[in-house]
């Protein structure tokens, strides 16, 4: 037993002798500009129709990868900036070295965590375990620019991803649920006297698949409105043609119809013709240019 005993620490001393000695080569020979360029490349195989550059690489003791400043821009002409990165570090996954990597990320003013599993060839991965934490949508610079409007609030949320290149086409599956809190949306054209929603609370649950988004069990409560909604979106190739179809039911609270007359006369005149408090509406269009009206 003592000789089993001893047989079995030295192999664990030796394998962790290894470890520290492997971590040690990597931190001085580390090859940070080789792997710089590959991680540029890939990423940008990762998401077709945009470029990624990386302001530096470098490795850190004992086994993690961190990127600094990593900017994704669109690969057409005049390669408009989607979003940056501030930072990222990448550590391989213990039980499955060669085939899933945690990723920690800060961007958008918060921490952002998933597991990348790669698939058994180079033409899939997935993202599982997506966990947001603390995102500024106002951060986003395309989203502003897709949708013509004013986002703020705080996003939290959690999901999964999977993305798949077969015979020269990328499609993606994924579904989630998503939660903005104590923010605020602004509208391109009044919607019952309001030029803005404030939000105390926005969540989803959504499900991707076939370029489309479809989104169920949506609410949303502010200060003056809330309301239920469900629909989808149609992707395309960019967000502001994105196709939108919604319908749902809003409900105006007290300090709404305390400031509105025209407000208060529409919300009396449905529940005398359909004994309801709430007023039913439709949304269509696209991302940019959305039409809104209210059901009869």
């Amino acid at each position: 037993m003592s000789l089993f005993k001893g047989k079995t620490s030295f192999l664990l001393s030796l394998f962790l002798y290894t470890l520290v000695l492997i971590a040690v080569l990597l931190y001085f020979r580390f090859p940070a500009e080789t792997f710089k360029t590959y991680c540029e490349i890939n990423l940008s195989k990762l998401m077709p129709g945009t470029e990624c550059s990386i302001d530096r690489i470098h490795y850190r003791f004992p086994y993690s990868l961190v990127a600094k400043t990593i900017t994704i821009s669109s690969n057409k002409q005049g390669k408009q900036e989607l979003f940056t990165i501030e930072r990222a570090r990448i550590s391989p996954d213990i039980s499955a070295l060669t085939s899933q990597l945690q990723v920690e990320i800060n961007a958008f003013a918060g921490v952002h965590t998933f597991t990348l599993v790669l698939g058994p060839d180079k033409n899939e991965f997935t993202l599982e375990d997506i966990q947001l934490h603390g995102l500024d949508p106002s951060r986003i610079p395309f989203l502003g620019e897709a949708t013509k409007r004013k986002i703020s609030g705080t996003v939290d949320g959690n999901g999964q991803y999977h993305g798949i290149w077969e015979n020269g086409k990328y499609s993606a599956t994924g579904k989630g649920r998503i939660t903005l809190q104590n923010g605020s949306f602004s509208l391109l054209l009044p919607i019952l006297s309001l030029n803005s929603i404030d939000l105390k609370k926005f969540s989803t649950d959504f499900v991707l698949e076939k370029n489309s988004l479809q989104c169920s069990n949506g609410n949303f409560h502010g200060k003056e409105l809330k309301g239920e909604f469900s629909g989808n979106v149609t992707l395309k190739s960019t967000l502001k043609a994105a196709i939108v179809s919604f319908e749902g039911e809003l409900e105006p609270l007290p300090p709404l119809l305390k400031k509105s007359t025209h407000t208060k006369k529409m919300l009396l005149l449905v529940k005398k013709q359909h004994k309801r408090g709430t007023i039913p509406f439709l949304l269509k269009g696209t991302v940019q240019k959305p039409r809104f009206k209210f059901k009869s």
